[in-house]
């Protein structure tokens, strides 16, 4: 059986973020389910889902780094 853990992989500016990644934001794990930039670029609007489910948004500044988790497999 395959098990996998979740560890930091890298900071990233708010450009930088792909749906599906799994982000920390306020001490929160959250998948990202859509992005989006105002006309300026200045400010991130990133969709969300939490470890229940639940929906939401956020802005982020474009300058400010997110923490980047990603799954491993533990066993090797």
């Amino acid at each position: 059986m395959t098990t996998m853990e979740l560890v930091w992989a890298d900071k990233l500016t708010p450009g930088s973020l792909m749906v599906e990644d799994l982000i920390k934001v306020d001490g929160e794990m959250i998948e990202v389910i859509n992005i989006d930039s105002d006309a300026t670029g200045d400010n991130y609007f990133i969709e969300y889902a939490d470890a229940y489910g639940e929906r939401d948004e956020i802005t982020i500044p474009h300058d400010k780094y997110i923490d980047l988790y990603v799954y491993v497999d533990s066993d090797e």
